[in-house]
């Protein structure tokens, strides 16, 4: 955490220094992946010829892998292309109406997450955390984009599958003017199996991975990460920003006091706050299915209809079909001698009687209901001869 001074002020005094005075963490990209990538489009079903997704955001669910104390590198690979063996994560949301030591409001949909329940509060180790998500592709997905908004506090790195895609500086008060933990400069990464060395995205289960890494207060690269500042006098009740509640003795580590000096401060571990909070989606587009099978086939091979179709009504469908006749009831069957209310199974068996319009009705219903073919967009192509 990096809103730090040197001591105890006077309440009033302490609000105004949480409201105008700060440090912060830088927020320098490390590859091309950074923020401005392309925006994510929708598709209307799974089997649109356009894009569809998932989302994923931190909440008590995100996955909380451990922790390493003092340890404030960022590999470029890991071993985090698999599970991890982890534990859920910790909510701090409620905590945070009690104490915030500065951070912004959640994502939407969100929540700050942390590697313990008093996480928010100066009561952690600094080093660094790991938490993991996952979603699942299908084989035979395409154009499979990866964007992710996140906040932290101090910064954090994100991997796919192992592959590092994007880090932030690890360093706590480094500028004074950026803050990891506000909206106006959270950290926004894009990937696409196009950007991502060796494509990152696998058919099944995939891990994105994030670094939390807690630096000192006042610790950086250039003094070898070194506590050189003492905690903040005040935080905020929930997202208010409102400064009037006391650090100590409440929300920092046990023993410290107002004539704790920097070097005991130091010692005890340089305890401060840890957060973590993300929003992403991850979307890809699906090939649309033609596989289809005519009606002769389903005509003459009744085991391989889905169950329970055979004794299916033809009419029950009547909003579906892509050819007329699209319903037989009132239906004009002239000389011929027809059911206005036949089953899936008697029209197909009888194209002399409802058509072969109806029959290729027929097989749109059961191509679809197997493989997943839209209805009207079949082609001869069946996998079941």
């Amino acid at each position: 955490m990096s809103r730090v001074h040197t001591s105890f002020l006077t309440l009033t005094a302490a609000s105004l220094a949480f409201l105008a005075t700060a440090c912060s963490d830088t927020t320098s990209p490390t590859s091309s992946l950074r923020a401005g990538s392309a925006a994510l489009t929708i598709g209307p079903t799974p089997n649109a010829a356009g894009s569809v997704g998932t989302n994923f955001s931190s909440s008590a669910s995100t996955q909380y892998c451990g922790g390493t104390a003092g340890l404030y590198t960022i590999p470029a690979t890991t071993t985090f292309g698999g599970a991890l063996t982890c534990s859920a994560s910790f909510d701090l949301q409620g905590a945070l109406a009690a104490y915030n030591p500065g951070w912004d409001q959640n994502l939407a949909g969100s929540s700050w997450i942390g590697p313990n329940a008093t996480s928010n509060e100066y009561k952690t180790a600094p080093g660094t955390y790991v938490f993991q998500t996952s979603f699942n592709l299908d084989a035979g997905v395409t154009n499979v984009v990866l964007n992710d908004t996140l906040m932290s506090d101090n910064a954090v790195a994100v991997y796919l599958n192992g592959t590092l895609l994007e880090q932030q500086v690890i360093a706590d008060c480094a500028t004074g003017v950026n803050f990891n933990w506000n909206t106006t400069n959270k950290f926004v990464i894009s990937a696409s199996s196009a950007t991502v060395p060796g494509g990152g995205f696998v058919v099944g289960t995939n891990y994105i991975t994030v670094r939390l890494v807690d630096t000192p207060n006042g610790g950086n690269a250039g003094n070898a990460y070194a506590c050189t500042k003492l905690p903040q006098p005040n935080g905020s009740h929930g997202f208010t920003k409102d400064g009037l509640v006391p650090t100590a003795p409440a929300h920092v580590y046990a023993g410290f006091t107002a004539t704790t000096t920097l070097a005991q401060y130091a010692a005890a571990g340089c305890l401060n706050p840890t957060g973590l909070d993300f929003s992403g989606r991850v979307s890809w587009v699906v090939p649309v299915v033609t596989t289809w099978c005519s009606p002769g086939y389903w005509k003459n091979h009744p085991q391989s209809w889905p169950a329970g179709y055979l004794t299916l009504k033809y009419n029950s469908f009547s909003g579906v079909y892509a050819r007329d006749p699209k319903t037989f009831v009132g239906y004009d069957f002239g000389k011929k001698d027809g059911l206005s209310d036949p089953t899936l199974f008697q029209v197909i068996s009888d194209p002399s009687i409802y058509g072969g319009p109806a029959t290729n009705n027929v097989a749109d219903i059961l191509s679809n209901k197997v493989f997943g073919t839209p209805i009207g967009k079949g082609v001869e192509s069946c996998p079941l001869n």
